[in-house]
């Protein structure tokens, strides 16, 4: 009998130690646990990816370039001041006519009429403000004159010598003096419109024509 009762000890020990260990026996992974497939591994952004357009340029405003027309005689300058309106007709280019002599005019500008332009002369004699006359006629009509000078500083001078005695608002214009010549500044965006004043130069050989920096 007593070899039963250890038989059956024996199988209780060994049925209780299958139970115990099973706990500690490596599992299969679950299907939430199972590891990645690094082969498949895809990482993708979930941001808008940036545009590839490249934005368009600025366009590139166009340096305007300018060439000076010097020595052309007094009976050639008509003559080539209608050919470079022809040109400008048909070019983008534009000119000025820039005399050689110039003076510097100290002027009050031009009042409404006649009469206010008198009224503005006594009271330029009243503040003491002396050799002004009223411009007549021209452009410069009803304008009122403090002097002609030879030179920007002496023009300065005169406008500082009226403003301390209280008369505010002259100006200083240049002014062609009288039987001056003339030469052109040309003016264009365009090289080729330019070039083309090689042509019409041929036919005056004394003249001159210069790249300049064009004028502010």
């Amino acid at each position: 009998m007593k070899w039963i009762v250890w038989a059956l000890l024996a199988l209780n020990l060994a049925v209780a130690g299958f139970f115990i260990g099973r706990a500690y026996w490596p599992q299969a992974a679950s299907a939430q646990n199972a590891p990645m497939n690094v082969d498949r591994l895809s990482l993708r952004s979930q941001s808008t990816p940036a545009s590839s357009v490249t934005p368009p340029q600025q366009a590139v405003r166009a340096e305007a370039l300018c060439v000076e027309w010097r020595g052309l005689s007094g009976g050639e300058y008509p003559q080539a001041r209608e050919q470079l309106k022809a040109l400008a007709n048909e070019r983008v280019m534009s000119f000025t006519e820039v005399p050689l002599n110039t003076r510097y005019w100290v002027i009050f500008p031009p009042l409404p009429s006649a009469e206010s332009a008198d009224a503005k002369l006594g009271e330029l004699a009243a503040a003491g403000v002396l050799d002004v006359f009223v411009v007549r006629d021209g452009v410069w009509r009803n304008a009122i004159s403090l002097g002609l000078y030879a030179n920007d500083e002496a023009a300065r001078r005169r406008v500082r010598e009226v403003e301390g005695k209280g008369v505010l608002g002259t100006r200083v214009e240049l002014q062609p003096r009288q039987g001056t010549e003339y030469y052109f500044v040309i003016r264009s965006d365009d090289p080729d419109a330019l070039k083309s004043l090689g042509g019409i130069k041929q036919a005056y050989p004394n003249s001159q024509q210069s790249r300049v920096a064009c004028p502010l």
